[in-house]
Order: C-alpha cells, then structure tokens, then sequence
C-alpha cells in the first residue's frame, strides 16, 4: 500500500544564496551543496532534517541517476515533490554508513542522506513536498519499506537481518 507523507522542502534558488555555480566539484549527483551541484540538480533541504542535497529530477517516468557519491550505498528513489507537481530525487537510507561522508536522518520514518546544511538555508523560502513510500502497514516489518513514525530500524548482534521496533 502506497502511503504519501507529506514534508516540506526548499529547493534551489538556494545555490544563488550560497553563490554556488550551475557546475560543481561533485562527480555524481546527490552530492553536498557547498561544493556545488550538477546542472540538472537543485540544492534540497527538507524541513525538520537538520541537513541538505543536491537533488536532481525525477524522470518522467519515475525514475532517477543511479550515479552516487563515493562511499554511499543508499538508494536514489523519486521521493519529494513540491506543491507545483514537481518531483525530484533523494537517497533513501537506514543508517549513516549507507550515506559516506553524508548522514541518514529520518522524518516520519523515512531516511533521507543529507550533509549538514550552511547557515543561510533559513532564509529559503519552503514548498510544501509529499515523500511518496510504501511503509509497513504495522509495528515490526521490514525496514527496507519503511518504518512507522514512531520505529527505527533494529539489529541483534549475532543475528541475521533486521526489523523496526518502536521504544518500550
């Protein structure tokens, strides 16, 4: 079952506050915004996560670039889109090592790699953005599709796999 979230988002018009160029020091997409995003990429921030990415276009057909920063093994997903019906492309992730030199923080269960975010992002204005996941329709399923608002993602030393688990 699908489930839209919703969240907010500031998307570029944010590289012209921190004076960034259209062409950039990152050799992929999904990189961090202080040293530049690529051409077809917006610098993003999603209200309420303490961070930022460079963000391209979802395709229209949904898709995203596979081509990641070094080090991270999150997966691109097409998971924000602005109040104009825009969408655009985040790395999903379960823990700070699928995210390299980024972080894995998580909204409403979702985990997003951001890098943390330059102090003149509070004067970008926000659009309003849904995070479109399938999630566990319960308590205890399977981190890969999401945990609910109130679970992280757990693993047992000495055990295979993982599971959501909300606190006790």
């Amino acid at each position: 079952m699908a489930v839209r979230r919703s969240v907010l988002v500031a998307l570029a018009l944010y590289q012209s506050y921190m004076g960034l160029a259209e062409t950039s020091g990152n050799p992929t997409h999904y990189g961090d915004p202080k040293t530049g995003c690529e051409a077809d990429e917006q610098a993003v921030r999603v209200q309420g996560l303490a961070g930022d990415f460079c963000s391209p276009k979802c395709s229209s057909s949904g898709s995203c670039p596979s081509d990641v920063p070094q080090g991270d093994t999150a997966a691109p997903m097409c998971a924000l889109r602005t109040t104009t019906g825009d969408k655009y492309c985040a790395l999903k992730c379960q823990a700070d090592s699928d995210c390299g030199t980024g972080a894995c923080q998580k909204i409403m269960g979702i985990g997003l790699c951001t890098y943390s975010a330059a102090a003149l992002i509070s004067n970008v204005p926000a659009l309003t953005a849904e995070v479109d996941v399938s999630t566990n329709p319960t308590h205890y399923g399977d981190p890969k599709t999401g945990c609910e608002a109130d679970e992280q993602a757990v693993r047992v030393q000495g055990l295979a796999g993982d599971f959501c688990s909300p606190k006790c």
